[in-house]
């Protein structure tokens, strides 16, 4: 059973109640102040300006003014004043010299304004009277002093009728609150709140396309805002959330493809270093076997069945013999001579050889290379090589005819060639292995598998990266990423 509570009307009602009742307290306090002294001040004001007046209107050199002059008689119109009380002027001395129905004649202020030439304004304790001070002075000499006594109470019924003003504003107000209060907190926040709260459960329930437009206050309008702000701003996030995990996915196959190409390069030294001693421990019994195959092969010339299995033994060892130079060449490539080589020259001079051989024989070759490509800094003979293998292995690929583009490319600091062709393709498990030494996918007896194994040894050597990319049955994309040369 859920507990009693009270509605958010009666809520703010009973709270804007309470602080109207102390606001209006803390105002009535603050205005009454205000105004209090704001009126003393002026009276105040009002006293120094008068005072000046008369004191610039007395007798010089001082003395005690004529019964008959024109400042007494207006001193005798000023008694009739309901805020006139009295009048004392005194001498350098302190003696008084003229006074106007005031009982005291001389006090501690009067002294103080003799001695420091600056006027003064005093209240009573009961502010219901208040004294203005000011020096007479004289040639620059200050030669005596006058006060002036106010009553203040016109100011104080002035101010009781303000508090009970203020009292019949304030019950208004309340009733006003009262009777109009609920029906505008029904309108201006209940109903926006239960919106936004609806709107918070459709959230909850997983819905972020949701959004609310609800009129009302400035801050119902903001927090109408402020939620669609968050919403736009969680949508964002998922966004961002979303781009982070495919960022962090991107990163970690990058990782484990540098971790496979670290292994493959460990792989392929290891390997390197076994070709080496197996190419030379192969090459010289290999060579005696050739030897003596072909001085048998002129002493059986007569005997065609022996003359077969002899060339038979010559074209295999002559199959080794390849092997064994493959691997000599996989485990100590060739000293690097460093050239500057144009990339569109080297494409068509590699096309132009195997064209000649017959290797390109029933394929369509292009080559399409930007214009004004910057040259790399590498060996044009080893990348003749490289090319070769590359070109030769997508032959292969395309045994019944097919395209073959060579590409070259700007990549920021890198220049990028490109061999493609449409041919079979690889599966996806394959693309790891293509690089490995003896790695072939022919039939056997048809490939040794060093050809891009050391295709991709002469891209290290040079500085550069070989990749590919393949798909079964839409062809390969082999891809040469070497450094710029760079322009001085």
């Amino acid at each position: 059973m859920k507990p009693f509570r009270f509605s958010l009307s009666f809520y703010i009602l009973s709270a804007l109640s309470m602080l109207l009742v102390l606001t209006w307290a803390l105002l009535s306090l603050i205005s009454f102040k205000t105004s209090e002294n704001d009126l003393l001040a002026q009276k105040g004001e009002d006293a120094k300006v008068l005072l000046v007046a008369i004191v610039s209107a007395l007798p010089r050199p001082l003395a005690p003014p004529d019964p008959e002059s024109q400042i007494v008689q207006y001193l005798e119109q000023l008694r009739r004043d309901r805020g006139f009380t009295g009048l004392v002027v005194v001498d350098q001395e302190g003696r008084r010299l003229y006074a106007v129905t005031d009982g005291s004649e001389s006090d501690s202020s009067l002294s103080s304004v003799l001695a420091s030439g600056r006027s003064l304004f005093q209240l009573a304790p009961d502010k219901r009277s208040g004294r203005c001070y000011a020096p007479i002075v004289q040639q620059g000499k200050v030669v005596g002093a006058a006060r002036l006594t106010l009553s203040l109470q016109p100011v104080q019924d002035r101010l009781s009728m303000s508090r009970h003003l203020f009292l019949a504003y304030f019950a208004l107000d309340f009733l006003l609150l009262l009777v109009f209060g609920s029906y505008l907190l029904s309108r201006t926040v209940v109903s926006p709140i239960k919106r936004l709260l609806s709107a918070t459960r459709r959230i909850t329930a997983g819905d972020l396309g949701v959004s609310v437009n609800v009129a009302g206050s400035t801050e119902v309008a903001e927090l109408s805002e402020g939620f669609n702000s968050m919403m736009v701003a969680l949508r964002e996030k998922r966004v961002e959330v979303e781009e982070k995990v495919a960022s962090l996915k991107w990163a970690n196959k990058e990782l484990v493809e540098a971790r496979n190409e670290t292994v493959r390069s460990e792989k392929m030294a290891s390997v390197g270093l076994l070709a080496a001693g197996m190419a030379h421990e192969i090459g010289t019994p290999l060579a005696a076997i050739m030897g003596y195959s072909t001085i048998l092969a002129e002493e059986l010339a007569a005997d065609p069945e022996k003359s077969d299995y002899l060339r038979r033994i010559e074209e295999e060892s002559r199959r080794i013999d390849r092997i064994v130079r493959g691997l000599l060449d996989y485990a100590r490539p060739k000293r690097v001579q460093w050239e500057d080589v144009e990339i569109r020259p080297l494409l068509e001079k590699v096309v132009a050889l195997l064209a000649d051989q017959g290797v390109l024989k029933h394929l369509e070759v292009s080559v399409q290379v930007e214009a004004g490509l910057a040259t790399v800094h590498a060996d044009p003979h080893q990348l003749e090589q490289l090319l070769i293998n590359l070109i030769v292995n997508a032959r292969d690929a395309m045994p019944k005819g097919g395209q073959l583009w060579l590409k070259g490319s700007r990549a920021g600091a890198e220049v990028v060639i490109e061999v493609v062709d449409n041919g079979e393709g690889m599966p996806p498990e394959l693309l790891n292995k293509v690089f490995d030494p003896f790695f072939t996918t022919k039939e056997p007896g048809k490939g040794t598998g060093l050809g891009l194994a050391i295709a991709a040894r002469i891209a290290e050597s040079c500085g550069g990266r070989l990749g590919v990319q393949s798909e079964l049955g839409k062809g390969s994309r082999f891809t040469l990423t070497l450094p710029a040369t760079e322009r001085s």
